[in-house]
């Protein structure tokens, strides 16, 4: 499998698109467009795009080949929005009788300060406004 087929595997696992994957790693469609066409190899610049979109992905694989697809990096724990390999066993969530958890809505909290910086180096700060969130 080369570098055009790997990365096309991982589109397709994550279930996106082209337009969506070239979205999703910041590159145009069309530089997605011509590597799934085999106009043009996947950059440097690419791989290292996705690298940073999928911290699980086990570089080794996206570059060599070698290893299983993902990966888990000691000391991380895998977000919300991290990608993660989809389990093919698992089943879609079973409905129980059991109640849901209550949530225990926090005390509001006042605003104390805002600074807003801007890119001419300065800055604007708010004080004590007394709104509640």
């Amino acid at each position: 499998m080369n570098d055009r087929e790997r990365i096309e595997k991982l589109k397709d696992t994550l279930g996106l698109t082209a337009r969506q994957f070239a979205a999703e790693i910041h590159v145009q469609p069309g530089t997605i467009s011509n590597m799934m066409g085999g106009r043009n190899n996947p950059s440097l610049e690419v791989m290292k795009r996705i690298m940073e979109r999928y911290p699980t992905l086990n570089p080794e694989w996206l570059i060599a080949g070698r290893g299983e697809m993902w990966r888990t990096i000691p000391g991380h724990e895998p977000g919300l929005f991290d990608a993660q390999a989809p389990d093919p066993q698992e089943k879609s969530p079973r409905k129980t009788n059991k109640e849901e958890p209550q949530v225990i809505a926090a005390p509001p909290k006042q605003i104390k300060n805002i600074v807003v910086y801007y890119t001419d180096g300065t800055y604007q700060e708010f004080r004590d406004t007394g709104i509640t969130v």
